[in-house]
């Protein structure tokens, strides 16, 4: 009976140390999550994928999902970033009523912030899900000074830190070149790369672009000719789609490219742009997956492709 005893008790010690020693593997390795947009060839939303339709490496090394849903109702913490520069004065009764829709749009449960720079970011409205609050601070915007998008950007991503909701959405509205940041424009890149925050951008050109459209990643369509990779012709105030199309890419949103003349009318495209930015927010699937290695520091790549063939856009890794 003693013996028994004794073996009862080791097999429970075993037991006991197994478990803590899976706890601690799972402390010391997260669990990290990819929200993936998939898109047919025409540009729609694809739907109606199964976890098995979806492949995911990690620099190279195919990964188990052990996590994946597709939730049109999952709440979304979002930031609005607004440029309120003096280049935005003929622009910014038309953007801020198309922001004030766009957050009637999304989900009522979403919370949203309000981040307006010109020389430097200045918080407007704290996270809310009070509607009218954003409205309020959005009807109260002047537009003066220079263009510190990227301090904007650095601060936003900080900010987005205490958010409720793990899905988080920074959106950017931009008319021009940074002016007057004291972040480099590496730093913030390297700052988009290694959030876990989807970036929306969108540039608003003052003038016409030339060259070649093909080279225009994740841009809404414009009737006249644009090179999408490189800056407006006109100096300072032209937009800088290099650096809105690197937030975009590394963080896994889009970046659009919209022509000054184009915004505004009955139905404005930036309207049409920002719908689109709510509709693929609750389009989008979640794939969770835990790393073989220890947080360590170190930038690792992120690759999602589907099998069936369908495009899906995610971010391109992580940092840990």
């Amino acid at each position: 009976m003693r013996r028994r005893s004794q073996t009862l008790i080791s097999i429970i010690a075993s037991c006991l140390l197994t478990a803590v020693l899976f706890a601690q593997v799972r402390v010391d390795v997260r669990l990290v999550n990819v929200f993936a947009t998939v898109t047919d060839s025409a540009g729609r939303y694809v739907n109606d994928l199964s976890v098995d339709q979806f492949s995911l490496e990690e620099d190279g090394v195919p990964q188990s999902i052990v996590h994946f849903s597709q939730d049109t109702d999952t709440a979304v913490s979002v930031g609005i970033v607004l440029d309120t520069s003096g280049s935005m004065e003929r622009k910014i009764r038309i953007a801020t009523a198309a922001v004030e829709q766009f957050a009637r749009t999304i989900n009522k449960e979403d919370e949203v912030f309000l981040m307006t720079f010109s020389g430097k970011p200045v918080l407007r409205q704290e996270f809310t899900s009070d509607r009218g609050k954003l409205t309020k601070a959005l009807r109260n915007v002047r537009v003066t000074g220079g263009t510190a998008l990227y301090d904007a950007v650095g601060e936003a991503l900080a900010k987005m830190r205490g958010a409720r909701h793990d899905k988080r959405a920074l959106l950017v509205i931009t008319d021009g070149q940074d002016t007057a940041s004291i972040m480099k424009s590496s730093e913030a890149n390297e700052a988009v790369r290694e959030s876990e925050y989807l970036v929306y951008a969108i540039g608003i050109s003052p003038m016409t672009y030339t060259g070649n459209a093909d080279h225009v990643p994740f841009s809404w369509p414009l009737p006249s000719p644009r090179t999408g990779i490189g800056q407006l012709a006109g100096g300072r105030d032209a937009v800088d789609m290099n650096v809105l199309n690197r937030f975009a890419e590394n963080s896994g949103g889009r970046a659009f490219l919209l022509n000054e003349s184009l915004i505004g009318g009955g139905e404005s495209k930036i309207e049409k742009v920002l719908d689109d930015i709510a509709g693929e927010l609750r389009s989008q699937y979640t794939l969770g997956y835990y790393p073989t290695h220890a947080d360590d520091g170190r930038f690792h790549t992120i690759h999602v492709t589907t099998k069936t063939g369908h495009k899906a856009r995610a971010r391109k890794g992580y940092a840990g």
